[in-house]
């Protein structure tokens, strides 16, 4: 015993040290943590510092502190053209053809597999001898792959390139992010897949970052053609083609404005166009009939546009380009952004932004002979189809050196430097889902959150100490150690909290009570045995008295934690990690540290007592119900229901949130009531695709002043373009309904913002499929992993199947529930939170009935076989009556404290939890225990 209470006091006393370390600099003042969230200038020792702060501070979640939360889809498609060197195979391009298409109906397909299985047998429709080594076989790859090289020793040197590329991708955004000057971003790559999860809290900038994400920062160098040798081709095609392009009676010269760029001399650019006409010049220049008439001196051009706009009488005019192509293969001087060593920004003479590239030795010896063979002419520096600079090339530079310059801001000299720095990407990224999070709505969050989880602890601490009196009082200072442990380990492992996390943590905490409940339980059925305090106390502590029901209910909810980790992102995984560590800190406070306590307190006082209400304990104690007898009406009662959820399902469906379907959200708060019906018509007048109206879903969400907007219209377009349109169509439909707003105020997500947009949540169809997958992927295997636990357990397939069939019953009532009322409450909606919610019902719920379990197996091991196994199921109910009130009512506490406190975010989370809670107790006393008796054989009944 010295040694187990010399164990349990240093790691108490190593743990509260540690831990509290963690939460002093997650709360200590630093000016410079809340600065780097919003400004990424910042020098070296301040990055230092930064550095210093990011595993000391507690890393709030979105919805906590405001920022922006993006899935990125990284192209394996773009990577198989890329490692064929831009094949145009017809059996290689079919073949990627159908694995699109495949993939537009089952996003969580392997794009490599899928694309093998379409290449071989697209390969032998045609009847071509077309192996993978001709198509992959090329001068890059020639030390891995020849063509010798069999098919299945291609298919893994290309599989193992494709990862290397994906992880490099998360290497490279993970280090962008990083010079971008974000405390704690949540970067990570999505199981198996070829997403990653970016999550920036804190965040303004929203196009920024996303440009910064984005950006494939493909560096080049390149010759340019000079206006006057461009001249003659642009009259020649202008009489050919132009003239009927444009209804302006305008020529080609004219919108090129040449006439105006000839009167400057040296003038790199060959055209400046104004915005209005760039479709129409792009389109052209890129036509079939205007790259067929290009003469023989100008069939390498390629025409760019610059990365700036002019700005002339209210007027944007975009720069246009002559570039010469480079063939590196047959360059002697090849040079991209490879040979980038280090870049660095300056200031000019004229106090002008600079941008210093410093190449290696290659790019030094290339850039020497390409700067001496254009000595007074133009050089092209461009960045990803897009030319920052050209340069006039004065003497030759020996050194590597090259400067992109033209009038950039800090910001964009900052972000220039951090892309070039961090590398090229190996291939291009999509945003597939992004959701934004003004930081009034994170404030507003945080406020109620904190607000919630001090009136539940409040709560649970009166009610422990109520009912037990001094052990409930030891209960309550194991549970602040317990809050110390999870707060400390959140931080130590800069884990993201979030709301859910929070809700997570407050129900680890209420269902930690119920190891206590449990240990408490057993001390006084030892105690009305005949044993003393000591020995009682030493009973209910080993796995024949109350520890095995304490281990198996904490397995389960594990489990089921452990599967949401794995499947879900984001809020969900940061709920299942609380709710992960919260049980191992609860196991060890309830197990170690409370017994410590009691221990410690008999030696000093010699008696505790376990029934200070007596009275109240005892009317509880004397219930003997024969549960077992009603089994008929419950059955007839849980049928009913389930029927009554099956037709609501099937004629009714479910209110799912854009998480499953896909869409765009936006949460905008008015200065005055609003009737979202009237909202929604308005809006479907501006929501018009293809000639017929979008009529997007509108619900007060909250307060009566504060509507959430769900709209479908264009999703199948993610384009930035798309969302500033809808911002406009939304601003102007409901301009009428503020008394002062302008456009800017309406969609800024600005501190104290008390109008407007307050969040945005956009969700591809793509990633939507994939939500739904993973969430039923998630719950099937919760259900299978359970069965299979207590069947192992318990040795008898009834009670596994009686869990099983228990756990089925609350999800599908749970569901008709959220089905049959959605249509008068809105806040009943299905999306990522609601399947957390029900697999924390499914824990909770199977805890429930492996307690009841562990009773009957216990009580079925010292009964004599004359007692009916009907008695010994009723006793086992019984006999855990007092644990299954107590513990169920401090959980539903403080479920109702958080629904009505914690506000509107979290209401449809926590009124799953507390309906799913409810049917998951009765069905625990009711239809579980049932079913293993109906079950049982005619022999097991009399045994």
């Amino acid at each position: 015993m010295r040694i187990r209470n010399f164990f349990t006091i240093f790691t108490v006393i190593s743990l509260t040290i540690i831990c509290l370390y963690y939460i002093f600099f997650s709360f200590y003042p630093s000016k410079l943590g809340k600065e780097a969230y919003v400004d990424s200038n910042v020098n070296l020792e301040n990055e230092k510092k930064i550095g210093l702060l990011k595993n000391k501070t507690i890393n709030l979640g979105l919805d906590l502190k405001g920022g922006i939360s993006m899935i990125l889809e990284i192209s394996e498609k773009d990577l198989l053209k890329k490692f064929s060197d831009n094949s145009k195979n017809p059996i290689f391009l079919k073949s990627l053809e159908k694995t699109d298409k495949k993939k537009e109906n089952n996003p969580n397909i392997d794009y490599f597999s899928s694309f093998l299985k379409y290449f071989y047998k697209e390969r032998e429709k045609m009847n071509i001898d077309f192996s993978l080594s001709d198509l992959f076989g090329i001068k890059s790859h020639i030390e891995e792959i020849n063509y010798n090289s069999s098919n299945k020793e291609i298919e893994n040197i290309i599989k193992k390139k494709i990862d290397q590329s994906i992880t490099s991708t998360y290497n490279i955004l993970r280090s962008r992010i990083d010079k971008f000057g974000v405390i704690h971003p949540n970067i990570q790559k999505i199981n198996n897949s070829n997403k990653i999860l970016i999550e920036l809290s804190g965040i303004k900038n929203v196009d920024r970052i996303k440009n910064i994400l984005q950006k494939k920062a493909e560096l080049n160098f390149f010759e340019i053609y000079s206006l006057q040798e461009i001249i003659p081709y642009f009259e020649d095609i202008n009489k050919k083609f132009f003239k009927n392009k444009i209804n302006e009676n305008k020529s080609l010269i004219d919108i090129l404005n040449i006439p105006h760029i000839i009167k400057y001399t040296n003038n790199p650019i060959v055209g400046l166009v104004n915005q209005k006409y760039l479709k129409i010049v792009n389109e052209f220049l890129n036509s079939n009939e205007s790259k067929e008439s290009l003469p023989y001196n100008l069939r390498d051009i390629k025409f760019f546009w610059g990365y700036k706009k002019n700005q002339y009488k209210n007027k944007k005019f975009f720069q246009l380009f002559s570039i010469k192509k480079t063939n590196y293969e047959k360059e002697i001087y090849p040079l991209n952004g490879d040979m980038i060593v280090k870049a660095y920004k300056s200031f000019g003479p004229f106090n002008e932004i600079i941008v210093n590239i410093k190449m290696n030795q290659i790019g030094s010896r290339n850039w020497k002979m390409l700067t001496e063979k254009n000595i007074g002419k133009n050089i092209a520096i461009v960045l990803d189809n897009l030319v920052y600079t050209a340069p006039i090339v004065k003497s030759i530079i020996p050194n590597g050196m090259s400067q992109i310059s033209g009038h950039l801001s800090l910001q964009e000299s900052e972000d220039l430097v951090n892309i070039l720095n961090a590398g090229k990407l190996p291939t291009s990224v999509k945003i597939i889902q992004s959701e934004i999070i003004g930081p009034s709505l994170g404030k507003e969050s945080v406020q109620k959150g904190i607000f919630s989880f001090f009136i539940s602890i409040f709560f649970v601490f009166i009610w422990i100490f109520f009912y037990y009196y001094i052990p409930g009082l030891y209960a309550n200072i194991a549970l602040i150690f317990n809050l110390i442990f999870i707060f400390g380990i959140l931080i130590s492992i800069n884990a993201v909290l979030t709301f859910p996390g929070i809700s997570g943590i407050i129900l680890t905490l209420a269902m930690s009570m119920d190891a206590n409940v449990l240990f408490y339980e057993k001390i006084k059925e030892e105690i009305k045995k005949g044993n003393s305090i000591r020995i009682a106390i030493y009973n209910s502590y080993t796995i024949n008295g109350a520890l095995s029901s304490v281990i198996d209910g904490q397995i389960t909810t594990l489990l089921c934690g452990c599967i949401l980790f794995y499947f879900g992102i984001g809020p969900i995984k940061g709920f299942s990690t609380t709710l992960i560590i919260g049980i191992f800190t609860s196991m060890f406070t309830s197990i170690f540290l409370v017994r410590l306590f009691l221990e410690f307190h008999l030696n000093k006082y010699k008696n505790i007592s376990f029934n200070y209400h007596k009275i109240l304990i005892n009317k509880i104690k004397n219930i003997q119900w024969d549960f077992l007898s009603q089994r008929k009406l419950t059955y007839t009662i849980s049928f009913i229901c389930i029927i009554i959820s099956f037709l609501s399902l099937f004629y009714k469906g479910l209110n799912l949130g854009i998480d499953f379907v896909g869409g765009r959200s936006y949460l905008i708060r008015f200065d005055h009531k609003v009737i979202p019906e009237k909202i929604s018509y308005l809006l479907s007048k501006s929501f018009i695709e293809n000639g017929i109206p979008s009529f997007p879903e509108v619900k007060t969400f909250g307060n009566e002043n504060q509507l959430k907007v769900i709209t479908k219209y264009k999703i199948r377009n993610e384009s930035n373009k798309v969302d500033r349109e809808i911002l406009e169509k939304m601003f102007m439909t409901l301009k009428p309904y503020f008394n002062t707003i302008d456009f800017n105020s309406f969609k800024i997500l600005g501190k104290e913002k008390s109008l407007g947009i307050l969040s945005i949540e956009k969700v591809g169809p793509i990633i939507a499929k994939d939500i739904t997958n993973n969430a039923f992927i998630s719950i099937f295997l919760s259900l299978l992993v359970i069965f299979f636990y207590i069947f192992i357990r318990f040795k008898k397939w009834q009670f596994g199947l009686g869990a099983l069939i228990s756990l089925l019953h609350d999800i599908i009532i749970v569901l008709g529930i959220f089905s049959f009322f959605h249509k008068w409450i809105p806040i009943l909606e299905i999306d990522q939170t609601f399947i957390a919610a029900l697999l924390t019902i499914i824990g909770y719920s199977i805890n429930d009935t492996v307690i009841v379990y562990d009773k009957i197996r216990k009580i079925l091991k010292i009964t004599p076989s004359s007692i009916s196994f009907y008695k010994i199921i009723n006793n086992g109910i019984n006999q855990t009556l007092t644990r299954t009130m107590n513990t169920s009512f401090i959980t539903m506490l403080v479920i109702c404290t958080i629904f009505f406190f914690g506000g509107t975010t979290i209401r449809g989370f926590m009124l799953a939890l507390f309906l799913g809670i409810g049917i998951g107790t009765y069905s625990s006393i009711f239809i579980a225990s049932s079913i293993v008796y109906d079950l049982s054989n005619k022999n097991q009944k009399k045994k």
